[in-house]
């Protein structure tokens, strides 16, 4: 069972669905990924496997538009630096840095591409616990209009590499790939995370019978879905532990 405490500065290290209907967001992906919830605060829930931490689940705000988003956090060991560095580097910040309890410190910014990207501060698990296996997170993408763009923002900020990877594009740190790019100028610039399922084929069905629409799909390629609240996020194969 891969298990995560700790996460290098820059690595994508949580996921949290913001939605309009948090009963009915909570419903569909119990169906469809087997997560159970726990209240982390009154507005808060956090998504469980097997009792592990797999994300997070909050309402959305008072006056927001009625509709659902994922959203990816970066891991910072230094929530106030990283903040004075996105701004330097053409970001816009949209909420400064904010304790979480006592579990860490968050902020979120809108990155040069217009992607909305939050940054993670943890002070004990610093992200989620289970990954890469089904039902769990298993690998994210950046979806912009210009890879070079987005590189270099995330590059001067953590050291990404843009490389070529299977005819494929993906942001590389310290030699990994932690991140997809899809270079696209249909729908909205964004980082979605991609979700494990032993048939995909099979979760994507369940899927659809449960409100969801395909953004995009290939063979060979993870799918991208929109849940019924408006949420994106992709499906990818993983082998059961």
């Amino acid at each position: 069972m891969p298990l995560r405490t700790q996460y290098a500065t820059g690595t994508p290290c949580w996921v949290d669905c913001i939605t309009p209907d948090l009963t009915g967001s909570q419903a569909f992906y119990a169906a469809l990924l087997g997560w159970e919830f726990t209240a982390e605060t009154s507005g808060y829930q956090l998504a469980t496997r097997g009792g592990r931490i797999v994300a997070g689940f909050g309402g959305s705000p008072a006056g927001l538009p009625p509709n659902a988003t994922w959203n990816v956090y970066l891991a910072t060991k230094d929530a106030d630096h990283t903040c004075v560095e996105v701004r330097r580097l053409g970001g816009r910040v949209v909420m400064n840095p904010v304790p979480a309890g006592d579990d860490g410190r968050l902020f979120l910014a809108v990155d040069p591409s217009g992607v909305v990207v939050g940054f993670w501060e943890g002070h004990r698990d610093e992200g989620v616990v289970l990954a890469d296996e089904p039902g769990a997170v298993s690998g994210h993408e950046l979806r912009v209009p210009d890879a070079v763009r987005a590189a270099g923002f995330y590059g001067e900020l953590f050291g990404y590499r843009l490389a070529p990877r299977d005819e494929r594009l993906e942001l590389e740190l310290n030699g990994s790939g932690l991140a997809r790019v899809v270079e696209s100028d249909q729908g909205r610039p964004m980082w979605l995370p991609y979700f494990g399922a032993a048939d995909p084929a099979d979760a994507v069905r369940r899927a659809l019978a449960h409100g969801a629409t395909v953004v995009r799909s290939g063979p060979g390629e993870p799918t991208v879905l929109r849940d019924p609240w408006g949420a994106e996020f992709g499906l990818t194969a993983v082998t059961t532990p």
